[in-house]
């Protein structure tokens, strides 16, 4: 399923910008929880935290590391009736990543990210209100 959608994504051609219906980029600022795998051969943990702020062309995920650079950014897109996909590109029609967004009872996001390159990198970031980043 993973494969198949992120196939899908990476065949998709003109997918402009976009964004689910009242859903403004400053919605997901802020610092997350991220746990899964990585996409390394045999593959290895995630589990750190990064913070997640606005960027112009989407929302920028960098590490909780003094200094460190982002490492993607996620843009807002549709694919057919999905309008809750962020997808982080390596060109317009490779998508390195994509993460499907929700909210929990607190009206905090949640995301479900998966890759069919890369090795399989598939992780989940939620918010961590309490915690700070150095960047």
């Amino acid at each position: 399923m993973t494969r198949t959608l992120a196939a899908a994504l990476a065949l998709a051609s003109g997918a402009g910008a976009a964004m689910a219906e009242g859903t403004p980029p400053e919605y997901f600022t802020g610092v997350y929880e991220r746990v899964g795998r990585d996409g390394a051969t045999p593959p290895g943990l995630l589990n750190d935290l990064v913070r997640m702020n606005p960027v112009p062309g989407g929302l920028a995920v960098t590490p909780c590391a003094e200094g460190a650079e982002p490492l993607f950014v996620l843009g807002f897109e549709t694919f057919g009736d999905i309008q809750n996909l962020l997808v982080a590109r390596q060109s317009m029609t490779v998508v390195d990543l994509w993460c499907l967004y929700g909210n929990n009872g607190a009206n905090y996001p949640l995301l479900t990210c998966a890759s069919g390159i890369s090795g399989g990198t598939k992780f989940m970031l939620w918010p961590k209100p309490e915690a700070t980043c150095g960047n």
